[in-house]
């Protein structure tokens, strides 16, 4: 037998084993419940007399819980309760919510609509009201957080400028209410209402038709997000099916007959025969009064239908941004419009009458390339009698389109069949999907951009500093000879310009974007630029089979122009540095000639070629011609969108010709401004020497910038003094007035160079500070100046241009 510890241990073991089992159950089903909110809005939504949501959502919801793996359960509150609930994530959805952009932000909306509907007031009776405008003073009623409260509150007044009392109430049984008591004149619901049991005899139709909507499913943006796609998938179904719950349940809710007392010309009538039978006599005079008394009824009857009818036509002609129709189907390629309402003459620019004369006024403005589709469409719900429904751009009036949606139901009338529909303008709606289109589009594409520049900078950069680091690892070597040491020093010198040469192509760039790149002209030799890359050529490709020419027109002394040179220069490089990476064997030509006024210069090879949808797209930013190639040559695709911009600022053009695996040529032109030759004396090559050593200040957080600078004053200091920080450097000078030379790294920790230099100038005007500094971005320069520094000096530092500014300030 098993002792009292070890029973005691299977029991809570048993204990904690079903507490777990529960827990997970709980949580499972947590997960799949699905919480909506129900409120009275009869026949669409509402609490029956058993107490139990009922409704056409209701119907819908209950076939979509029957297929899928969600239970729901019920919230009933308000409207406005419910909308504020779904908001806070206390319920998971809101049915029969209208669509609008700003409904749109807060919350996920079923792609699909449930139903369509619009807004339509109703009045107490012996109002007769007919237009909007007779509004003005009344007192209005609609559903308190509903789009018909915000339509009166905002749109009806601003556009078309009446006034009236606004009232709102948390259901429409309460507004019904309101207008029976006379509380309110009139009550603004959507068009279901008169299938409501609130609808009763005192409420009258006014015909007044506003805004035409799309009711959905609300959900809210942050929790069950998979229900959206649920939803959308079971009403494409459901509606798509003409036996499904969904159309047995607006058949259910929206065609019940109604009881209705016997007419009293029907009593009228049993009476009158009752008395023939009885009083033989009176039959005569018994019946000439009956057919008064029937006479009588069959005009009121008459007037009743002309009313009906009268409001069937406000109706029609009030409806906003569409129309309603009815179209005969007499063959495959005739159709005949047996109604139309006013508002075709809004969409359509004719009469009604016009369009039924002329059905091709209507047909006939459907864009070509939409009709197969409304065809195929047409013939699909044909077939079952089924709803049809399509979008299709329409041509305007004046020559433009707008996009129009359609939605319509087939019936016999006398052997034909007949389309009942509305059309309705979705223009806005189509735009705002076509925008969304467009910047998802752009966004993916620049996604894609980004991603190869950046692949491509990784690239370009971890390649020279592959070389930098690798050959300063091998100088390491104790053993290197010298010939080797000077080789890897030249490798490593070539390199470091060729990272140099990426950062100042993005500087470039950015002061071409910003409109900040500015001309420099001075008198430049065409023919020593022609010389100086054939020169650079020949050094490049002496180990490949190249054969380097170039051809000059003029003679030396007629080739001088007035330019920008480093421009030029910088164009050409791009040019022959693009040749040299694409030609392996053969030839590279460079050159120029002069045609009219202006220098056409060219650059041939017999290289690999360009493709011919590449060749404009070389000329954007970050793009080479074989950047998707895995083989693609070195470079950041930034060269010729530079050139090609250098040749905007110098009023010339560049443009190319090639044939793959047989070669390029680029040809650019300029301006040809040509001026004498002017004789410039040729400077003394005399270093000079400072008369007498300098008390110099580095202020330098990094360092190795620290030492190199050391190195490279060290021969004109009498004391060199440090600071790591701009605060140290404040305290450097105030302690040693002697100073002469204050070197200032700009971007430092603590105190900054800029703050720095203000606080020195403070109490040293005299103290001459040059600021060093890696400074790229457009007014970096300006900056440092109005800060108080005297010259700058870019990183890396140039010992040439550091002695030559140290000479100007303390030369003899």
């Amino acid at each position: 037998m098993l002792n009292q510890k070890t029973t005691r241990f299977l029991l809570l073991s048993a204990f904690f084993s079903i507490a777990i089992m529960f827990t997970a159950i709980a949580q499972v089903n947590a997960s799949t419940q699905v919480v909506i909110g129900v409120f009275d809005n009869p026949p669409k939504i509402f609490i029956n007399k058993e107490g139990k949501p009922d409704g056409v959502y209701v119907d819908v919801l209950n076939d979509i819980q029957d297929k899928e793996k969600v239970h729901f359960i019920y919230k009933y509150d308000t409207w406005n309760n419910l909308y504020k609930s779904l908001l806070k994530g206390e319920i998971d959805v809101l049915p029969d919510m209208a669509y609008t952009k700003e409904r749109s932000k807060i919350f996920s909306l079923t792609k699909l609509p449930v139903l369509t509907s619009w807004l339509e007031v109703f009045e107490r009776e012996n109002l007769n009201l007919h237009y909007i405008n007779q509004l003005q003073g009344l007192r209005v009623g609609v559903l308190k957080g509903s789009n018909q409260e915000q339509q009166m509150r905002d749109f009806v007044p601003k556009n078309f400028g009446i006034r009236y009392q606004l009232f709102s109430y948390d259901s429409y049984k309460k507004t019904a209410e309101a207008i029976n008591s006379n509380e309110i004149d009139v009550l603004v619901a959507d068009r279901f209402f008169r299938f409501s049991p609130f609808y009763s005899s005192q409420i009258k139709p006014t015909g007044i038709i506003l805004s035409p909507s799309s009711l959905h499913f609300a959900l809210n943006k942050n929790k069950k997000k998979y229900l959206v796609s649920i939803f959308d998938k079971n009403l494409s179904t459901l509606k798509n099916d003409s036996d499904s719950a969904y159309y047995k349940s607006l058949f259910k809710w929206l065609n019940e007959n109604r009881t209705s007392s016997v007419p009293n010309y029907i009593k009228w009538i049993i009476g009158i025969i009752s008395c023939i039978l009885l009083i033989a006599v009176a039959f005569v005079l018994l019946l000439k009064n009956t057919v008064t008394k029937r006479t009588a009824e069959l005009l009121k009857a008459k007037d009743v239908a002309e009313k009906s009818e009268d409001q069937l036509k406000l109706i029609s002609n009030n409806l906003v941004n569409g129309m309603i129709y009815q179209v005969a189907i007499l063959d495959d390629n005739t159709r005949k419009f047996t109604y139309l309402s006013e508002t075709v003459s809004d969409l359509y620019g004719c009469s009604p009458e016009q369009a039924k004369t002329d059905p091709n006024l209507i047909m006939g403005k459907i864009h070509t390339d939409d009709i197969a589709e409304i065809t195929r469409k047409e013939k699909e719900a044909a077939k079952t009698s089924g709803v049809f429904s399509a979008e299709a751009r329409v041509i305007n009036p004046d020559g433009s389109f707008r996009w129009s949606y359609y939605i319509s139901k087939p019936r016999i009338i006398d052997s034909v069949q007949c389309w009942d529909g509305l059309e309705i303008d979705i223009s806005d709606r189509k735009k705002m999907e076509i925008e969304l289109q467009a910047s998802k589009e752009k966004a993916i594409e620049s996604d894609q951009l980004k991603s190869a520049f950046l692949a491509n900078m990784s690239h370009e950069i971890r390649t020279p500093m592959n070389s930098i680091i690798g050959f300063s690892n091998l100088l390491k070597d104790p053993n290197i000879s010298t010939k080797k040491h000077n080789k890897y020093i030249t490798f490593i010198e070539k390199s470091s310009l060729r990272m140099l040469n990426i950062i100042d192509d993005i500087i470039n760039i950015s002061k071409i974007e910003t409109g900040t790149m500015e001309l420099t002209l001075e008198e430049t030799n065409i023919n020593e630029l022609i010389e100086y890359y054939h020169s650079q050529l020949c050094t490049e490709v002496e180990n490949k089979d190249i054969v380097v020419t170039y051809k000059n027109q003029l003679p030396h002394d007629d080739a001088y122009i007035i330019t920008d040179q480093n421009k030029l220069y910088a164009v050409v490089r791009n040019i022959v540095t693009n040749a040299i990476k694409h030609t392996s064997v053969g030839s590279i030509e460079i050159g120029y000639t002069i045609e009219d006024a202006m220098i056409q210069f060219y650059v041939k090879d017999t290289g690999t070629g360009i493709p011919q949808n590449r060749q404009e797209a070389i000329f954007d930013r970050f793009v080479q011609a074989d950047i998707i190639n895995k083989m693609a040559v070195q470079g950041a695709g930034l060269g010729l969108s530079i050139s090609k911009a250098y040749i905007k600022m110098l009023e010339g053009k560049i443009w190319l010709t090639s044939e793959i695996d047989k070669g390029t040529t680029f040809y650019f032109t300029i301006k040809h401004s040509p001026t004498q030759v002017v004789n410039v004396p040729i400077p003394s090559q005399n270093v000079p020497t400072l008369k007498n050593k300098i008390t110099i200040l580095i202020v330098e957080d990094d360092k190795m910038s620290e030492l190199l600078l050391t190195k490279l004053v060290k021969q004109y200091s009498l004391v060199i003094f440090k600071a790591r920080n701009g605060l140290e450097a404040v305290e450097q000078a105030t302690n040693n007035p002697e100073i002469d030379l204050i070197l200032m790294d700009i971007q430092m920790p603590k105190m900054n160079g800029h703050e720095a230099t203000k606080a020195i100038r403070v109490f040293n005007k005299d103290v001459t500070i040059i600021a060093q500094t890696a400074y790229a971005l457009i007014g970096d320069k300006a900056k440092i100046l109005e800060s108080g520094c005297n010259e700058c000096i870019a990183k890396p530092i140039n010992k040439d241009e550091l002695d030559q500014l140290i000479f100007q300030y303390f030369g003899n």
